[in-house]
């Protein structure tokens, strides 16, 4: 796949917000994805083409989905499947659990302690 000007946009609007968010630099991520920091810094400012392999490779670094952020990839299903996680949360309650249910996205769990 090519990818555009818009999407290296993008994706370098996308690594502006992160990197503060995260607080994460540059020469950080380029380690993590084993790059050097001017390879990095060339593909951010459109000096060297974005490929998939560095796309789905950063995108997780950074924990977004490209699908939401490259205007060439909007809808597509190739990439929808990164941020598609399943959690698994146990707890151990110590007492009778008389009551569970779901509200949004918060369980509450009522029980008696004996």
């Amino acid at each position: 796949m090519n990818y555009t000007l818009q999407d290296t946009e993008a994706l370098y609007s996308v690594w502006m917000s992160q990197k503060a968010k995260m607080h994460i630099t540059q020469m950080e991520v380029a380690k993590r994805l084993s790059i050097s920091q001017v390879e990095l810094s060339n593909r951010l400012n459109g000096q060297h083409p974005l490929d998939a392999p560095f796309i789905d490779r950063f995108c997780k670094l950074l924990h977004i989905n490209p699908n939401h952020h490259l205007p060439s990839l909007k809808g597509s299903v190739r990439v929808a499947a990164i941020d598609e996680r399943l959690f698994n949360t146990k707890l151990t309650i110590d007492g009778e659990i008389t009551n569970v249910r779901i509200d949004g996205n918060q369980v509450i769990i009522e029980y008696r302690v004996q």
